[in-house]
């Protein structure tokens, strides 16, 4: 889980602009394909580390043109493999025009690069969704995959960490009435800020795409 560190770490420059270049290259992509359905990520670039516990809830408002508001809330259990491997299970329901579908998930959350090397936290998170009802009016399964970039820095007794990146939701198996998710593939940008409090972490992103923007708030509870 997303537990913020503040060592002082030395910076490849050129590692880092092309880092830097690969995911602006990906966010204006994401502007490019017109998305209907986003998923939030609420995650940074660090993983917790071997043995690591955390629990978070969520709630995310989403908007898309043209079509209704859904509200997206969801329960999570975080627990770090390794250094470099958080694995993650989670509940959740979606609502829309008054319905609810509920569903539940098992994610990952795989370091790739550290501040010492790159100046800045990657980690590459996945995120797989299966539907407990109305499975007519969305896609069965749900593969959600993002690319994330993070630094850490201190600010009074808080440890501030802004984070972004791209975020892709894949929808795997036939909808006959798409409502709690979209017929294809869906691409957003990430813009997110997280600060510690003691052992509550607090999260704030917002998702753009061409067609829909949508935000959420979480609070993490690390033991």
């Amino acid at each position: 889980m997303p537990y913020q560190g503040f060592l002082s770490l030395a910076i490849d420059s050129k590692r880092r602009l092309r880092l830097l270049a690969l995911l602006a290259g990906s966010a204006f992509w994401s502007f490019l394909c017109p998305p209907r359905l986003p998923a939030q990520v609420l995650i940074t670039g660090e993983n917790g580390g071997k043995g690591s516990q955390a629990v978070m809830v969520s709630a995310n408002r989403i908007q898309p043109d043209d079509f209704g508001k859904l509200a997206n809330f969801w329960a999570q259990y975080g627990h770090g493999l390794t250094d470099r491997v958080d694995a993650f299970a989670s509940y959740g329901n979606i609502t829309v025009f008054g319905r609810t579908q509920h569903y539940v998930a098992v994610g990952s959350n795989i370091g790739l690069l550290g501040r010492s090397r790159a100046g800045v936290d990657v980690a590459l998170y996945n995120n797989v969704t299966f539907s407990l009802n109305h499975r007519a009016q969305g896609s069965p399964v749900l593969l959600i995959s993002a690319l994330i970039a993070s630094r850490p820095f201190r600010a009074a007794e808080h440890t501030v960490t802004p984070y972004g990146g791209v975020n892709r939701l894949s929808p795997i198996g036939k909808a006959d009435d798409p409502v709690f998710t979209s017929a294809s593939a869906v691409h957003t940008g990430i813009a997110g800020i997280s600060v510690t409090f003691g052992k509550l972490i607090l999260f704030a992103e917002f998702n753009p795409g061409r067609a829909q923007h949508s935000g959420g708030i979480g609070l993490l509870y690390a033991f």
